[in-house]
């Protein structure tokens, strides 16, 4: 089901040599098999791993899966199963059971509640997960998480499953189990094949066949028996010392003139046979210009109708309905996340009542008909100051909901993308979970000084919406600075550089010359809040006083509003592009 022929990655690197990765790596893999591709750090089976997952592109060679050549024809994300090494890929408040539910939301459509249950109940038994079903992923120990990326790996009855450092780092007794449940994983499902890439030696015997990789070259690829003869050692643990002693070149060639004999004395079929015998019949034949196409034939299934299609993938908006109801739920159960939330909605309109409390006397008297210069100038400042606060918590509030959200959990996204997730699907679940959030606190930054008597003049509504729209622009902008940055902390440092630069070039305070201001303000977020809110009092008499005190230019709530809505667009083009640079 499975052959590689002569595969080879280099990478170019400037002004150095290129990087040989992989050196024309070949073997073929059966159904209802499990194989080990064994090799120290540095070896290569990683970059194999994925490779074979459709992860990486190869500099030379043909990976062929089921008949079809993966390199002009991906695979369908559930045709594998990925069990990646990093031990974050999962939701750590979400229970054992849910995790595998999740996955199955994500992965399979079609099926019912009922459908579910079962499947998710079959993998829990069969990898020996049914007694901590209930428990969270944050409480398991690290054979129980593996076990786990295992089962989550399983949910679309991949006939191909890779995994890479499954039991590297355990102890010998979880090493020998989880070693076992490959072998389950194989017979659980008819014409499965499960490949482990590992530098553990201890568990050789349990696979069916190992390739031996040393720094990109296949040194050896049959029964684990066969390793201690084929390296003229005494135990499988004097391999790694063995390989270091001649160069992996070397080791390389060695195994290209033996394995012909080797296969046939290993008696690995005709898979093996081809595998040897294909190059020098591309080379006798003479058609060297047919040679593609004739190591595509050669890797065809003899009966390619007996592979079951994969199961199809849920839509986009099935996908980001069931992200949005995953992240509530977490939410609700991370007292460290909810609590600063409902910090915000409750402290910000406080604290922006509390700091315009002192001169909201002025307010009262302008409403009462007071124009004079004593209360209208005092009361043109509180106005000034009311709306950027107001602007100054909205951005806060907006970094601590944007900026961390993606960058936190990249392993999982990564994880999620390569079982099939859509790039859009999570776009749209993380507007669905932060939008809500973002317009429920801005509303009640904006209504509190209604209801505690510090109300501004002019056109109230046309400021609560210009407040929700600075939130959601922000907000989106902060999310595409976390989609493209590589970790939580980062991704908020370069979230509160872009605040400081609101802050200091949206004019509250000073103001531009008007030509130096009409560059920079189309850029600055804050800008269009704080001036389209002063543009609502236009019609007051404060208005002209807050023209003495700022000099800047004033945008019309209309251009205001479109403007911010520019830069929600922008942030969600930078969110979308920075979640679907993580999927390559």
């Amino acid at each position: 089901m499975l052959e590689v022929l002569n595969v080879s990655q280099v990478i170019a690197r400037p002004k150095q040599d290129a990087l040989t990765i992989l050196n024309e790596v070949s073997f073929g893999v059966p159904k209802d098999h499990l194989m080990g591709i064994i090799g120290a750090t540095g070896s290569g089976k990683s970059s194999l791993i994925r490779l074979l997952m459709g992860a990486g592109h190869a500099t030379e060679g043909v990976i062929a899966f089921q008949g079809k050549d993966t390199t002009t024809s991906p695979l369908h994300p559930n045709s594998i199963g990925h069990v990646p090494a990093a031990d974050d890929v999962l939701c750590e408040m979400l229970t054992v059971r849910e995790t595998l539910m999740s996955a199955l939301m994500l992965r399979v459509a079609g099926q019912s509640s009922d459908q579910r249950v079962d499947k998710a109940s079959h993998i829990l038994v069969g990898l020996g997960l049914e007694t901590i079903a209930s428990q969270r992923v944050g409480t398991l120990s690290l054979p129980q998480r593996r076990r786990l990326k295992l089962a989550v790996a399983l949910v679309s009855d991949a006939p191909l499953v890779l995994c890479d450092e499954f039991t590297d780092g355990l102890d010998v007794k979880s090493e020998q189990e989880l070693t076992a449940l490959l072998k389950f994983v194989v017979s659980d499902q008819p014409g499965r094949m499960v490949i482990h890439a590992t530098q553990t030696l201890g568990n050789l015997s349990s696979y069916d066949t190992v390739v031996i990789l040393h720094e990109g070259h296949v040194c050896f690829h049959g029964p684990a028996r066969a390793v201690a003869h084929y390296f003229s050692i005494t135990s499988v643990e004097e391999l790694y010392p063995r390989l270091a002693k001649r160069p992996a070149e070397r080791w390389g060639d060695s195994w290209s003139r033996h394995r012909e004999s080797y296969y046939e004395a290993f008696k690995l079929g005709d898979l093996g046979q081809s595998l040897a015998e294909r190059p020098e019949e591309e080379t006798s034949s003479g058609e060297a210009e047919n040679a593609s196409s004739s190591k595509h034939e050669a890797t065809k299934p003899v009966d390619e109708t007996s592979y079951a299609t994969p199961l199809p993938l849920p839509s986009a908006f099935s996908q980001a309905g069931h992200l949005v109801r995953r992240r509530w739920s977490i939410l609700r159960r991370t007292q460290r996340e909810w609590l600063p939330h409902l910090a915000l909605l409750i402290l910000a309109p406080l604290l922006a009542a509390l700091l315009v409390a002192p001169n909201t006397g002025y307010l009262s008297a302008l409403k009462r008909g007071e124009v004079t210069a004593e209360v209208v100038w005092p009361a043109a400042y509180t106005c000034a100051m009311a709306l950027f606060i107001q602007m100054l918590l909205v951005l806060i509030m907006s970094v601590r909901n944007g900026s961390r959200e993606i960058a936190r959990e990249r392993p999982l996204l990564q994880r999620e993308q390569q079982a099939g997730l859509r790039a859009s699907a999570y776009l749209f679940g993380k507007l669905g979970f932060l939008i809500p959030i973002v317009l429920a606190q801005c509303f009640t930054l904006g209504i509190f000084g209604e209801l505690t008597g510090c109300s501004l003049p002019g056109n109230g509504s046309m400021r609560l919406l210009l407040l929700m729209l600075t939130g959601t622009a922000f907000t989106s902008l902060c999310l595409g600075i976390s989609a493209h940055n590589q970790s939580a902390e980062r991704a908020q440092s370069h979230a509160w550089m872009l605040l400081v630069l609101n802050v200091l070039l949206c004019g509250a305070l000073l103001g531009f010359p008007r030509m130096l201001g009409g560059v920079i303000q189309p850029f600055i977020t804050a800008y269009y809040g704080w001036s389209g809110s002063v543009e609502t009092l236009k019609s007051t008499a404060v208005f002209e006083p807050m023209t003495k005190l700022v000099k800047t230019w004033f945008a019309t709530p209309s251009a205001a509003m479109l403007a911010l809505l520019a830069h929600a667009v922008t942030g969600i083009i930078l969110t979308f592009t920075g979640i679907r640079k993580q999927s390559r």
